[in-house]
């Protein structure tokens, strides 16, 4: 018999009994659509990370403030501040860019019109650090820097809201708390990462935040652009940090030190195995829905006992039973598999469509590894059942009412 012919014979007796095939492919169904679901899920998560961390710059790294327990408080080993800066500024030789930053929350006002946004402080190296660009007007520079300058850049939100009617922000002044700023240039657009608004953003010199904002001697930390190799800029600027600090060789870092691609990597890892152990979980009503095809196998070939006696007095082989009844499990698999990706990709491009930011990304490898479950579902859970059906002798059968 051929394969196509015995695939036909297969569709023609699952299409016997539609209710009680949909029925025992429903498990396979869910199952498929939970793997897919949440495959394409990590999927989306992994791309969107990705977006984020490259927006940013992986060869970023960053110095703050080392945080340590003492009794029952915590307290800061050394705050990380301007000297910090100037050490790292004037001595490290794999920097590309290097920034102080800075940043508070406080009420931004123009005319009759106040808003809450972050202001946050840097030098002239802010905005390339952080993946940001210029829309309109210019940045400020290392002079305005320098002289504390009542200069900022705003985003397109703080645009909106302190000038709704379209007047032109740049030379107007606004004031952040009780400091008038001068409008020097708009930021580019950039859509909201992990829910936090770029576009809300006030930005002036770090000095000028700093001293004149603030009162503060501090800084919340430093921003380096690598000038290639990570792990050499990080072994540059632990050494000038701690010769700096003056700690002993056997004295710890009083300072730590982030470098944005171990985090991208960290947090990828974690994202993985979460999506791997919720996958898992979801593939248990694969095992559930195996159970149900090889149940209605079992009553299947009870069912037409008299069909297979008859089959083998006419001359059918014993492999002949069995390719027919196992072909009939495969296909009932794999027919589950197909409704199950479909309603999985469906389900998910619905949830994308309404979440902004859960892009959809089409996992090919969550599609493939579905087909190959059904494929081995089938063959294993509908080989017991057939080979039953191929071991019946054909005069009991034919006499089985």
């Amino acid at each position: 018999m051929f394969p196509l012919d015995t695939i036909k014979l297969a569709l023609r007796a699952l299409m016997r009994n539609r209710t009680r095939t949909f029925l025992t492919m429903l498990g396979i169904i869910i199952g498929i659509s939970s793997v897919i679901i949440m495959m394409s899920l990590g999927s989306s998560l992994t791309h969107y990370m990705d977006n984020v961390f490259s927006s940013i710059g992986t060869n970023v790294i960053n110095v703050r403030d080392k945080w340590v327990r003492d009794g029952g408080t915590w307290r800061v080993l050394h705050s990380t501040d301007e000297a910090d800066y100037l050490a790292l500024h004037d001595n490290c030789q794999s920097v590309k860019y290097i920034s102080p930053d800075l940043s508070t929350s406080t009420p931004i006002v123009f005319g009759n019109n106040n808003h809450n946004a972050i202001i946050t402080g840097g030098n002239e190296y802010y905005l390339k650090l952080n993946g940001m660009s210029v829309a309109r007007g210019s940045m400020f520079d290392e002079s305005d820097v320098r002289s504390l300058a009542k200069v900022c850049l705003i985003g397109q939100t703080v645009v909106e809201k302190l000038f709704p009617d379209g007047q032109e922000p740049i030379g107007q002044t606004i004031r952040c708390g009780n400091v008038p700023l001068i409008v020097i240039g708009t930021l580019q657009a950039r859509e909201k990462q992990f829910n936090y608004d770029f576009n809300n953003l006030v930005i002036t010199p770090y000095t000028t935040l700093q001293k004149r904002l603030l009162g503060r001697t501090d800084i919340d930390q430093i921003s380096i652009a690598a000038t290639s190799d990570n792990d050499r800029t990080v072994e540059e600027v632990r050494q000038i940090l701690r010769i700096y600090h003056g700690l002993q060789p056997d004295d710890e870092d009083d300072f730590e030190i982030e470098v944005q691609s171990e985090t991208m990597d960290q947090l990828s890892s974690v994202l993985n195995i979460v999506v791997l152990i919720l996958s898992l979980i979801a593939g248990i009503s694969l095992i559930v829905g195996g159970v149900g095809i090889m149940n209605i196998m079992y009553v299947t070939v009870t069912e037409r006992t008299r069909e297979i006696g008859l089959r083998k007095a006419l001359g059918a082989r014993r492999s002949n039973i069995l390719t027919q009844f196992l072909s009939e499990s495969v296909v009932l698999s794999l027919a589950g598999g197909l409704i199950g990706i479909f309603s999985g990709l469906s389900i998910y491009a619905i949830a994308s469509a309404f979440i902004e930011q859960l892009p959809f990304v089409l996992n090919g490898t969550a599609i493939l590894i579905s087909f190959g479950v059904c494929t081995v579902v089938g063959i294993f859970f509908g080989w017991y059942p057939a080979r039953k059906a191929a071991n019946l002798d054909p005069i009991q059968a034919l006499r089985y009412e």
